[in-house]
């Protein structure tokens, strides 16, 4: 034997290569993702903004109430059906078939449930004015379990690109358009309620659009109670997280009132949008491809490890940006009468990259199969919600907000430790590169309090502050990745060698 045996040409063993390969593939994935959902994440705080001005805290409240209900009754109809079209190894007509025929079925189920117990959930969040909005909800059940298997078959295709731009013109053409151009016209709350059912609706006509021919209809039992195994587990897995999403909100609408409501959840809105930019869309992109090496256990861990350090090196540095100009986010952009939103946004996004890891967590437990573990995870975090949730009401918004955030630190830790001990897939790596730019995020925080307070001294206020700052932060990290590369580590050169061949392939198409 020479040594080199098993090497593959240019001195890359084969396992590596395949790493590679599939890092390439999935971050090529994730960049349409992150940049379709980057614009969406604009959209949204632009929309944010419009709309906060147009409407008033409580008739936020009352919808985001109204959601919440819609929430539970929608993963609950789902039956987990969708996610085991992607994970199944062999995708045959019949799972199609029989999951487009199960959703369906269950979407007018769940639909008819919620419209009856419209009045009961009013009672129970003491907001009479909400049964209504909740009636005209119960809609959505339809809608959106027609377009639940079509967004599942392309995801398992791997179509990130067509996925970006369906979920972008949805949200614009629908909920935008519609939410914004009615609260101008004075319809108040219901201008929120139509702008969901408009985008539900043209979010699932484009899925199926899109994935048309890859559909069938029709219904097969022991398909379905194949699916149904698998699915059942992620069921409960969505239910727990469900409640983790969502107990907060049933917390402070029921005990502080809808106004408290309505300021906790648009701070919650304008934290989700980096959040989601990486946790949702990374989470669907690395569902699929861990699912191609579920057997796979060392490739698997480096896949996992390179995920989070992508996050981490993202959303630390974020964190701090956002905390140091909470007020200027929230008091110059959407108005002033927004004023007890700053300090529970504070909180919230200051454990940004623990909102946002924990659901790469949530992708690994289910392509490694293991839903019921992911289920129990859940709800354990779900259970640590509400104890943080009730136990921080009797000091108001800022202590539901506070005892939220510990619940979601302990959720990432927890499910990372579930994942060494089922799977046996380890974090050391990325815990250090956490622990790297949690340094880095420290640094940014020693240079932006005071540039922040020099700079109010010289009369810096407002929209000007905010931009200033936000761009003296954009060009010192973009400095340190173009000065220090090795500070970044293998996600820095990864997602470096990534973006170059992107700029390589567009200068080709125009030259």
């Amino acid at each position: 034997m020479t040594g080199l045996e098993g090497t593959a040409p240019g001195g890359e063993d084969p396992p590596n290569r395949k790493d590679r390969n599939l890092t390439r593939k999935t971050l090529g994935n994730f960049l349409w993702m992150f940049g379709g959902g980057g614009v969406e994440a604009v959209l949204k705080i632009v929309v944010l903004i419009v709309l906060a001005r147009l409407l008033l805290p409580a008739e936020f409240g009352l919808v985001s109430a109204a959601l919440t209900v819609v929430a539970l009754a929608e993963v609950t109809g789902r039956i987990g059906v969708a996610p085991s079209i992607v994970q199944i190894k062999t995708l045959t007509r019949d799972h199609v078939a029989t999951g487009m025929v199960a959703t369906l079925v269950m979407g007018l189920l769940m639909a008819g449930i919620v419209y009856f117990l419209a009045g009961p959930i009013a009672v129970l969040y003491r907001m009479p004015e909400l049964k209504p909005f909740v009636e005209v909800f119960a809609l959505l059940f339809l809608i959106k379990g027609a377009g639940l298997v079509s967004d599942a078959l392309l995801q398992r295709n791997m179509r990130f690109r067509e996925l970006a731009l369906i979920r972008l013109a949805s949200y614009l053409f629908g909920y935008a358009a519609v939410a914004i151009v009615l609260a101008v016209l004075d319809f108040g709350a219901w201008a929120l309620v139509l702008g969901q059912l408009a985008q539900a609706g043209l979010q699932t006509l484009l899925y199926f659009l899109f994935a048309r021919d890859g559909l069938a209809f029709g219904f097969r039992w022991a398909t379905f109670t194949t699916m149904f195994r698998f699915g059942f587990g992620v069921t409960l897995t969505q239910i727990g997280n469900y409640i983790s999403q969502n107990a907060d909100y049933f917390v402070v609408g029921r005990w502080l009132g809808a106004d408290a409501l309505g300021y906790y959840s648009r701070a919650y809105l304008l934290l989700k949008q980096p959040a989601q930019l990486v946790g949702r869309m990374g989470d669907q992109v690395l569902f699929p491809a861990l699912a191609t090496i579920q057997d796979d256990r060392p490739r698997m861990e480096r896949a996992l490890n390179r995920a989070l350090s992508l996050v981490a090196m993202t959303q630390v540095p974020l964190s701090v940006l956002l905390v140091v100009t909470a007020p200027e986010i929230i008091l110059t952009l959407m108005g002033p009468q927004w004023g007890p939103a700053v300090l529970p946004f504070q909180i919230l996004v200051g454990v940004l990259f623990f909102r946002t890891a924990y659901k790469f967590v949530g992708a690994i437990l289910r392509a490694a199969g293991k839903v019921y573990v992911a289920a129990l995870w859940q709800w354990s975090h779900a259970a640590a919600v509400l104890a943080g949730a009730i136990f921080g009401q009797a000091f108001g918004l800022w202590g539901v907000s506070l005892g939220v955030s510990g619940a979601v630190i302990f959720c990432h830790l927890f499910g990372l430790f579930l994942v060494h001990r089922v799977i046996g897939v380890g974090s050391r790596d990325c815990m250090i590169r956490l622990v790297v730019y949690a340094g880095l995020g420290a640094v940014f925080a020693l240079a932006l309090i005071p540039a922040k307070a020099a700079l109010m001294t010289l009369g810096g206020e407002g929209i000007w502050l905010l931009v200033i700052l936000c761009g003296g932060f954009g060009l010192a990290y973009l400095g340190l990745f173009a000065a220090m590369p090795k500070l970044f580590g293998p996600e820095g050169e990864i997602l470096r060698e990534q973006l170059t061949r992107v700029l390589r392939r567009k200068r080709g198409k125009q030259s």
